[in-house]
């Protein structure tokens, strides 16, 4: 008896230290799907790299994945916290593909997201220009 009101008291006083809150974090949340001009099955080893960058800053990406694939067209997703958002940045959604490290596709035009209210991109790849 004794045991069971100590386990008892010891459950209450732990209960007592855990403290659940919100986090009053908000996210960006910014979709969409990487493309080729048709469904395509790439080399084994392909991986794919996509990222949201600041069109004005070079160098300033604000997030970025990269992850294996073995056809296209594929999804992607990104959580921001809105914090790290820049008012002022021109986001775009860039991504390219590579095999073995070496880019064989990728992104040439912009696909604005953020800032312009648009939070998702169909990204069409294309290949590297020589």
């Amino acid at each position: 008896m004794i045991k069971r009101l100590l386990c008892l008291l010891f459950v209450l006083i732990l209960s007592g230290c855990v403290t659940v809150s919100e986090s009053d974090e908000k996210f960006v949340r910014v979709s969409g799907v990487i493309t080729y001009k048709e469904a395509t099955l790439l080399p084994e080893g392909s991986r794919v790299v996509v990222a949201v960058i600041d069109a004005k800053t070079p160098g300033v990406i604000l997030t970025q994945r990269e992850f294996e694939v073995g056809k296209l067209p594929v999804p992607f997703f990104f959580s921001i916290p809105e914090e790290v958002v820049d008012k002022k940045a021109e986001y775009v959604v860039w991504a390219a593909i590579r095999v073995k490290g070496q880019p064989i596709l990728q992104s040439y035009n912009r696909y604005p997201v953020i800032n312009n209210n648009n939070f998702s991109a169909e990204v069409m790849l294309q290949p590297i220009r020589q």
